[in-house]
This record gives structure tokens, sequence and C-alpha cells, in this order.
């Protein structure tokens, strides 16, 4: 097992609600592996677009040997 920092943007879909941005970061985090810290750390709006630019900063634990990872974070 080993900690890793990311960074990495993503965009915002327009049909996607402020309150469901918390699990679909997450669910895209776990594409890098079990998410220990994140943050949002800038927002960026296109003019005359509806999706935003998303950048986040994390540390993920990323597991040698192991396929299942906990699914449950809050």
């Amino acid at each position: 097992m080993k900690l890793e920092f990311i960074e990495f943007d993503i965009d915002w879909p327009s049909d996607l609600s402020v309150f469901d941005l918390k699990n679909f970061i997450l669910s895209e985090l776990m594409n890098y592996g079990e998410p220990l810290r994140w943050a949002i750390t800038s927002l960026t709006s296109h003019s005359g677009e509806t999706i935003q630019k998303i950048s986040i900063e994390a540390v993920v634990i990323i597991h040698h040997g192991k396929k299942n990872i906990n699914t449950n974070l809050n």
C-alpha cells in the first residue's frame, strides 16, 4: 500500500446538480485509488458554455494486490 498525490481536471456536466457533485468527484477519484483527502482547488467557467471545469487535488491510497477498494466514503 502507498499514498500518491494526484491533480486532474474534470468537466462538470450541465445536467449534474451541485447536490450530486460530491459523488461524481468520488467516482472519478476511484479510478486512481481510494481517496484519503481531496479538494476542489479551482472552478473555471467558459463563456457561453454551461459545462465548467473543476480542478481536483487529492491523496489516494494505492492498494497493491487488492482488487476490492472501499467505496463507502464520506
